[in-house]
This record gives structure tokens, sequence and C-alpha cells, in this order.
């Protein structure tokens, strides 16, 4: 910041930033002795430091108003701007297989850019028809449903869940359980 002419008058100026930082390693030093007083004192000194080089960022960001060139000529180190994800994808790619216990069902599904993780869903006719979806969660790209009724006829999907509550389902598959 000294004889920055993007900076020309930050507030503390530079001789009272390099003041408040005298007087707290000059009280970190005095409290090595581990007497509390001294030891609330540089904590004072902390906290009057910290408010400084806060005032000192609210100042670099009105003065460079945007732009990360001038910003960085401030020293301080510039956070990458975030972006927004874009929405995750309909899932891709869903099977569904004979597990190795006849009354489990193998689900897979390709992975999903942007997703945290997976439902995947089971329902007879009766249970589709009134939105009752069995559900079993997980973060990996493949599941295991277990403990089926044999000879019945399951409409699975899944539906990969992604940041701010997103969903996105994939088609039903109808299988029959040995």
């Amino acid at each position: 910041m000294t004889d920055n002419p993007h900076f020309a008058t930050p507030t503390p100026t530079v001789e009272g930033m390099n003041a408040n930082m005298e007087e707290f390693f000059n009280a970190l030093n005095d409290c090595k002795d581990g007497d509390r007083l001294k030891i609330a004192i540089k904590n004072q000194k902390r906290e009057v430091v910290i408010n400084s080089l806060h005032l000192w960022s609210a100042y670099v960001l009105s003065q460079s108003a945007g732009d990360v060139a001038i910003a960085m000529t401030s020293n301080f180190t510039i956070r990458k701007t975030t972006t927004r994800k874009p929405p995750i994808g309909k899932p891709e790619n869903f099977s569904v297989v004979a597990g190795a216990n006849p009354l489990d069902l193998q689900c897979r599904v390709n992975k999903v850019d942007g997703a945290n993780s997976y439902n995947y869903m089971y329902a007879t006719d009766e249970m589709m028809a009134s939105n009752n979806w069995q559900v079993v969660s997980s973060t990996q790209m493949k599941c295991i449903i277990s403990g089926l009724v044999s000879g019945t006829v399951y409409n699975c999907r899944v539906a990969a869940i992604g940041p701010r509550n997103q969903i996105m389902y994939s088609d039903i598959i109808r299988c029959r359980v040995a």
C-alpha cells in the first residue's frame, strides 16, 4: 500500500497501520511471562490490527471497483470469483439387473456431473399410482435394493441430487424379481 497511486488515502494511513502493528508486536513480546493483564492488552492490540485490516480491505474493494489487477497491487490476497455451477443433467444409462440374492436388484447409473448423491427409487404399480416410492439413498453410482417380494414387478428410477436441491430423474425401468 505504500506509495501505491491506486490507494493513496487508506484509513488508517500506512503510518497508522505500521504503528498499530508495532504496538501489537510489542504487546506480544510483553506477555510472554503469562501476565493476564499483558495478555488482555495484547488481545486488544490484535483486534485493532484486525479491524484496521478490515478497513483496508473494504477500501481496496471500493477503490479498485472490480478491477482485479488494481486490487492485486495492494498485496491483499484476491479470492477467485465464484461461478454458478450449471444445472445437473438427467441420469443416463440407468440399468437394473438381478442381484446376487434372488430378492435383490442391482442398480447402476453413469456419473452425473454436479450430483452430490443419488436416490434409487422403486415402487409397484399400486405404490407408484399413489406416488409412494421407496428410496435408497447413496453417494455411489450403483446400489443394491434388497428385501423385495418374489414374482413382483417393480418400477425403478434414480434421482440425481445436486446443489441447491436440484433433482433430475432417470427414465423408469420395469423389472420382475425372480
